[in-house]
């Protein structure tokens, strides 16, 4: 069926045609300071087909995987490319890729859906009421989510790829309070694996940690204002490196003229220290899978090595007009979202330092942990984040609870004042990355130092 959809889709003057057919399966529990909020399971299935008509894309997408839905989703598709290749100004054309056939399934060792909802309830309940112990602690919301997405992707030049990906996630919201001061907080484990994730993190430990910080923050002194050096965690520093870095890396934003690192590729932009990789490719890593929304095999790229940029995250169409190949960098949140250029999991490579060596030096600093979000500007560089908790360095010594701390400064001289590396490397709390689409990620790093930073 979907064979003869890609033929008609050609023989109607399309120059390429995709279809991606998905079926999602997956449960959602929410519990708020120990009410069930919600409980709920189902499955969902669907197809977004692509053409390609005289250079411009066309997208449409239904729920319904039928005959006549396909061929009603392929003619929509097409006049929309129809209609924007009558004023398009661009023309789009795609690099060459290896054209698959395979089958890839993640198979979970303990598949989330033959466990009962009962249990996965008890997982919440009991971190509920363990942070609830915590005095100071005001509101705690838990929840829990599974998923099982297969998706199967045809194209008009050969391909055939089946993916079957399980991920989990738990995470937990609290808000921490004494008299008129509140402090939120949050945290999240997660990855490409089944219930066994509960195996290798325990999520009541992370939420009575979460909990601890949050009243630590409470009686906490306000953050000095200036320049300081400052010390970064795993949290931080992969929020830095996908907000701040990954962003101005990916290739539609290179070549719409938004991104500080055109036209870059084989200049010195940071440190020799600093090595920077996407890898879609890590086992259990909440942002990994084994193909792209187009067909590519995802796979390990190095975008700055030795403080050298070496390269950007590529789908089709940007590789193309960059004269690079694809490496498997086009995502879409489902199969009703057309592919974007998207990262995976972000992170910097490990150093040399030891935690304590990289605090060694500082006379007086910031030690920065976790994130509250922040702002990035691409094309100007330039960033601003606030962390979830952070303390003074004093003498080499982690000292005095601070809060409110927010760091703020350009991107490629930040990269050029990290002057130490750790190399307790370590992936961060796992996301969900919004470009107009939501897609999971992961980032991270070793504990890095950055000589100076405007802390406020």
């Amino acid at each position: 069926m979907e064979q003869a959809i890609l033929e008609e889709g050609i023989k109607s003057g399309a120059t390429y045609c995709d279809v991606r057919i998905g079926n999602i399966k997956g449960t959602s529990i929410e519990v708020k300071d120990g009410d069930l909020k919600k409980s709920s399971s189902g499955e969902e299935m669907g197809a977004g087909i692509r053409v390609l008509y005289k250079g411009v894309w066309g997208f449409f997408s239904t729920n319904e995987v039928s005959k006549e839905s396909l061929k009603k989703a392929l003619y929509d598709a097409l006049e929309m490319a129809k209609s924007g290749s009558r004023v398009a100004k661009e023309r789009v054309e795609l690099s060459e890729v290896k054209v698959i056939q395979n089958k890839v399934v993640w198979k979970p060792k303990n598949n989330p859906h033959d466990v009962p909802i009962a249990d996965k309830y008890k997982i919440l309940a009991e971190m509920d009421r363990t942070i609830h112990k915590i005095e100071g602690i005001h509101t705690v919301t838990t929840s829990y989510s599974d998923s099982t997405i297969g998706t199967h992707f045809i194209s008009s030049e050969g391909a055939d790829i089946y993916t079957e990906i399980t991920r989990i996630v738990t995470q937990v919201n609290l808000v921490a309070r004494e008299g008129a001061k509140v402090v939120g907080y949050r945290g999240r484990i997660g990855g490409t694996c089944g219930f066994e994730l509960f195996d290798m993190h325990d999520p009541v430990e992370k939420g009575v940690k979460l909990g601890e910080s949050a009243v630590r923050v409470l009686k906490a002194k306000r953050s000095p204002s200036g320049r300081y050096p400052v010390v970064a965690d795993h949290d931080l520093t992969g929020v830095f490196v996908h907000e701040a870095l990954g962003h101005t890396t990916e290739a539609d934003l290179v070549t719409s003229g938004d991104s500080i690192l055109e036209g870059q590729i084989g200049n010195k932009i940071a440190q020799d220290n600093i090595t920077i990789v996407d890898d879609s490719t890590i086992e259990h890593a909440f942002g990994s899978f084994p193909y792209d929304d187009e067909g590519t095999k995802g796979e390990r790229k190095i975008l700055i090595k030795d403080g050298v940029l070496k390269g950007y995250i590529l789908n089709r169409e940007t590789a193309h007009k960059l004269g690079m190949r694809s490496n498997g960098g086009a995502r879409a949140e489902s199969y009703a979202s057309r592919p974007l250029v998207r990262m995976s999991n972000t992170f910097i490579e490990k150093g040399d330092y030891s935690f304590e060596e990289i605090l060694k030096d500082i006379e007086y600093g910031i030690y920065a942990k976790g994130t509250r979000g922040g702002q990035v500007d691409t094309a100007k560089g330039s960033f601003q984040f606030s962390a979830q908790e952070a303390f003074l360095i004093e003498k080499g010594e982690v000292t005095t609870p601070l809060k409110d701390v927010s760091l703020s400064g350009k991107t490629l001289q930040t990269l050029m004042n990290i002057d130490a590396v750790g190399k307790d490397l370590a992936l961060g709390d796992p996301g969900f990355c919004g470009k107009g689409q939501l897609v999971p990620v992961g980032d991270g790093g070793p504990h890095i130092r950055i000589k100076e930073a405007v802390v406020g």
